[in-house]
């Protein structure tokens, strides 16, 4: 009778009698299937993986990619169950805020940069400050970014002929465009909203370097939201639960403007889903990085997880991948590829040095938290 004793005897006599032949046993193969999770696209990048990312990694690796879309908040609660070496995704493709939770939570993720630099050389033309930290929330080396997000005053120039250039254009013209200027709630899963808010308060005067209970006590803090209140009466309603209801405002022609993702509201655009003579204009106040999408590795993945996973970060972080995104999806690489990119990438978008210029970050999570939490109290009714 052959036991399951006697098979792994077979075996180690087999590998014993190969190793003394000068024959090296064969190494475990590598993970041929990456599951990768993904928390932070809308429509249009869940259409750019499916259609561009997914062919491009299998052709250049030979590994497939099988791709699901999920929540933040659920996706962390799942991964204090897994087990080592059997992680239900491998690869997390993930928002920002996401990622910050996750490190603040101490979500067991490897470390890759630098730590993977060899793994991933494509990781060296990653701007290091933007590695560094995420809505304050020090990262630790734990998360690549893949795109770069910019927010900008989207609007229909069949209706907004000179559009306002600052907030405090804006505010000053709220007026001329009472219900028509477009929100999404702070409150909603989509992150527009939240920094629709944290950008206008940082223009009236809000500075967000302070801890929120310092903030709270301030004379800007108050004044501020009493004028984003005040601001608030010339929202389109009801305010938007999500960017397609937003957008079907915007068919519909009750918004003729917002502040919004440059690349979702000019990808929409050319898909027939916002009007046609959407353009898109940086404020003196934009918003970069509240929508970054980051690439992350659960310590729990097994060492052929992580070398498969590592092959593919890497097709995601090479120049024609990064690329592929300016003229297409209208969105900004993670890496400083978009240095190589031709003239005409910049005709519907601003260069990214310009973008950025104009840009500042979301780095006070615990006013971000408030204004998720608290934003619609401030709206009027």
């Amino acid at each position: 009778m052959i036991t399951a004793v006697s098979v792994r005897k077979l075996a180690s006599a087999v590998i014993a009698l190969a190793t003394l032949a000068g024959v090296a046993p064969t190494p475990a193969r590598a993970a041929e299937t990456v599951s990768v999770v993904d928390t932070v696209s809308g429509p249009n990048f869940q259409a750019f993986w499916k259609t561009y990312l997914i062919p491009q990694i299998k052709q250049e690796t030979g590994i497939d990619v099988s791709y699901t879309v999920g929540q933040g908040p659920a996706l962390q609660l799942q991964m204090g169950s897994w087990k080592q070496d059997h992680p239900e995704f491998s690869l997390l493709f993930v928002k920002g805020l996401d990622l910050s939770n996750m490190v603040r939570s101490k979500v067991a993720l490897e470390p890759l940069y630098p730590a993977r630099a060899k793994e991933i050389p494509n990781q060296s033309m990653e701007p290091p400050e933007f590695l560094a930290s995420n809505n304050g929330v020090p990262l630790e080396g734990k998360g690549l970014i893949f795109w770069r997000a910019q927010f900008d005053l989207i609007y229909n120039s069949a209706f907004v002929k000179n559009p306002p250039k600052t907030w405090r254009e804006l505010y000053d013209r709220r007026q001329e465009f009472a219900g028509h200027i477009g929100m999404i709630r702070p409150d909603a899963g989509s992150g527009g909203g939240r920094a629709f808010i944290y950008s206008f308060l940082t223009a009236f005067g809000v500075d967000f370097s302070k801890p929120l209970a310092e903030l709270q006590t301030t004379a800007a803090w108050k004044d501020a939201w009493d004028r984003f209140g005040d601001f608030s009466k010339s929202l389109a309603q009801p305010v938007a639960t999500a960017a397609p209801v937003m957008f079907h405002q915007f068919q519909t022609e009750q918004v003729w403007l917002t502040v919004y993702a440059q690349d979702y509201s000019l990808w929409s655009a050319a898909q027939g889903q916002l009007p046609a003579t959407t353009k898109a204009a940086p404020l003196d106040v934009n918003i970069v990085g509240a929508s970054n999408a980051w690439l992350l590795v659960p310590a729990v993945a097994s060492a052929a997880q992580k070398d498969a996973d590592y092959k593919v970060i890497n097709v995601l972080l090479s120049p024609a991948v990064q690329l592929k995104m300016l003229p297409t999806m209208y969105q900004y690489p993670g890496t400083s590829a978009w240095q190589q990119a031709p003239a005409s990438a910049w005709e519907k978008i601003p260069p990214v040095d310009v973008a950025e210029s104009h840009g500042i970050r979301m780095t006070n999570l615990a006013a971000i938290t408030y204004i998720q939490q608290h934003g619609m109290d401030h709206v009027a009714q």
